[in-house]
């Protein structure tokens, strides 16, 4: 098997949300996030929703002839921390704000659990062999701007 890259990993796991869309609280159409994969970032938010996709950090296990593999052959096996942030809106009314925040959450969350359920290979790439996730909601201050959101953090197991 050829070895992945670390763009492919993350344009793979940006392209799944680049369809993702969300009903915002008040509104009668769904909407597309404006999805940002590593190398799209800008120095402002053009757009709300918005998703940014980048890496956060790698571990790599040591090489070893004596797990995970028949015949001595050995395996690395490296976990990928990845952060999807989520912008739902500008900062404003508290309640607003969390009712934006949630349908923003809600609509990663179906998507990830759609890339969970479809099975391998996750998110188009047989080297990644399992994930999970974890999410908090946020409040960024991007450019001098405060933004309401969610940061969800991608664990991705690579061989």
């Amino acid at each position: 098997m050829a070895r992945v890259t670390l763009p492919e990993i993350l344009n793979a796991v940006t392209d799944i949300f680049r369809t993702t869309t969300v009903l915002m609280p008040g509104e009668t159409v769904a909407r597309l996030f404006d999805v940002q994969a590593y190398d799209e970032l800008t120095e402002a938010i053009q757009d709300i929703p918005a998703i940014q996709v980048f890496l956060d950090g790698i571990t790599v296990d040591s090489n070893t002839t004596t797990d995970r593999h028949t015949m001595r052959v050995g395996t690395q096996k490296s976990t990928l921390s990845l952060v999807v942030r989520t912008f739902a809106r500008q900062r404003s009314n508290v309640n607003d704000d969390m009712a934006a925040v949630l349908a923003c959450w809600d609509a990663v969350e179906a998507t990830l659990e759609q890339v969970s359920l479809d099975c391998q290979p996750f998110f188009g790439l047989e080297a990644i062999r399992s994930f999970h996730w974890t999410a908090a909601p946020m409040l960024y201050d991007y450019a001098r701007v405060l933004y309401v959101g969610i940061e969800h953090t991608l664990t991705l197991e690579v061989f």
